[in-house]
């Protein structure tokens, strides 16, 4: 409880000056609208945005998944692989050169404005942390564990799961929170450059007809989608990283 009071704190205060500033500046609601403009927005409308939230919240999370499990298993695969390394290096390099944003019309123009271009643009754009953290996690392992496992006969699988799977996840597991980030920045993406509903959708749709409650009710929506998400992974992180261990290279034997 003291954690999330330490926690909440900072946003009442925010929330508190913004109202204040909304108030004594005299600062037009098509400007700036004031927390309870935007909390009373939420109220008169929820079924809309109820609506446009679960489309949102599956592109998100659709998009993190696949990142996750791609990621990991091509890091997986490159850190095991010399040749695959190379042969995907180059294209690795050249799809974070390219920025993100010039893609997400291409995959409108490919896959329509429904559902699959937003979940490929989250997941293109948060596929990258979890690949390099992957292989650096994987890399990490002692040298003379992988060494001693190696001479007491053990399979690949064995030294996979006991020695470098603990040691990489310091690596891989705070990957996940920053990717669980980027794909909600590549949902909103996707919805800006072309969608008919989601909560970018809805901001688009409040900017236009200068309904600023609106986009600022979706903007605080999306905001606490992000927050649960990274607050979520953040407690699988501690729980998993006190079962394994801080991956500090040494040998874990787990049932």
């Amino acid at each position: 409880m003291r954690r999330i009071l330490l926690g909440v704190w900072p946003i009442i205060l925010f929330l508190a000056v913004w109202e204040a500033s909304t108030r004594t500046f005299g600062i037009p609601p098509y400007i700036l609208p004031a927390p309870d403009r935007v909390i009373a927005k939420v109220f008169e409308s929820p079924a809309v945005l109820a609506d446009n939230t679960v489309t949102s919240f599956v592109e998100i999370m659709a998009g993190f998944f696949g990142a996750a499990v791609g990621g990991f298993a091509l890091g997986v695969a490159i850190t095991y692989s010399r040749r695959l390394e190379q042969a995907f290096e180059p294209f690795l390099v050249v799809s974070q050169v390219i920025p993100k944003v010039a893609l997400a019309p291409l995959f409108i123009i490919w896959f329509g404005t429904g559902l699959q271009p937003k979940i490929i643009i989250a997941a293109t754009i948060a596929f990258f942390p979890i690949l390099v953290n992957t292989i650096l996690g994987l890399k990490a392992a002692d040298p003379e564990i992988v060494e001693l496992m190696n001479s007491i006969a053990a399979s690949r699988r064995q030294i996979f799961w006991r020695v470098r799977l603990p040691t990489s996840l310091p690596y891989v597991l705070p990957s996940l929170r920053v990717a669980a980030l980027l794909s909600v920045v590549g949902a909103m993406v996707g919805e800006f450059v072309g969608s008919d509903k989601g909560l970018g959708y809805l901001m688009i749709i409040g900017d236009v007809n200068l309904d600023t409650d609106l986009l600022f009710a979706a903007l605080v929506i999306v905001t606490l989608i992000g927050l649960a998400i990274y607050w979520v992974i953040g407690l699988v992180e501690q729980k998993v990283v006190q079962r394994y261990g801080g991956g500090n290279g040494q040998l874990i034997v787990t049932a």
